[in-house]
């Protein structure tokens, strides 16, 4: 019993400071560190477009890489950065494929969000393990980003 009204309390006082950060004008959903520095919030991989996130892979399977690039700057607002590129590793630094332009897609209209993406053909990966990297110039063209690597991913051969 006694469990219970403590499960109940802690929710309460959740949601009272949700409520008042709310009040207070929190952004909740702006990112956190150098008001002027574009930055990367999360990133996926996907077999295939809309499909399930995952880290294993089959040389059949369709690969897909998102990332959410938030652009502080106020007149980069629904605006595509200047360029988007991106570059794939073998996890001993080894180069294995790169170009521009990779995808970008505003979250919605007037947003400073956008989501980068690049597709993979089935037969783009070998058996091994690969990291994939961003380069983002903000829409400005003022500013380069290099996006944290993803976590590596795993192909294995199909069978």
């Amino acid at each position: 019993m006694k469990r219970t009204w403590w499960m109940k309390q802690v929710g309460f006082c959740f949601v009272a400071v949700v409520g008042l950060a709310m009040l207070a004008g929190a952004a909740w959903a702006d990112p956190t560190g150098g008001s002027d520095v574009p930055q990367i919030l999360n990133v996926r991989t996907f077999k295939g477009e809309g499909g399930s996130e995952q880290r294993t892979f089959l040389t059949t399977d369709p690969v897909t890489f998102e990332a959410t690039y938030y652009d502080p700057f106020p007149g980069c607002a629904d605006v595509a950065p200047a360029f988007v590129q991106w570059f794939v590793f073998n996890l001993e630094g080894e180069f294995k494929g790169g170009q521009v332009p990779a995808g970008s897609d505003a979250f919605s209209p007037g947003s400073k969000y956008r989501l980068l993406f690049k597709d993979f053909d089935a037969d783009f990966f070998a058996p091994g393990q690969y990291r994939l990297a961003f380069l983002v110039r903000s829409c400005d063209d003022e500013i380069s980003v290099v996006l944290p690597e993803f976590p590596a991913i795993n192909v294995f051969p199909a069978p």
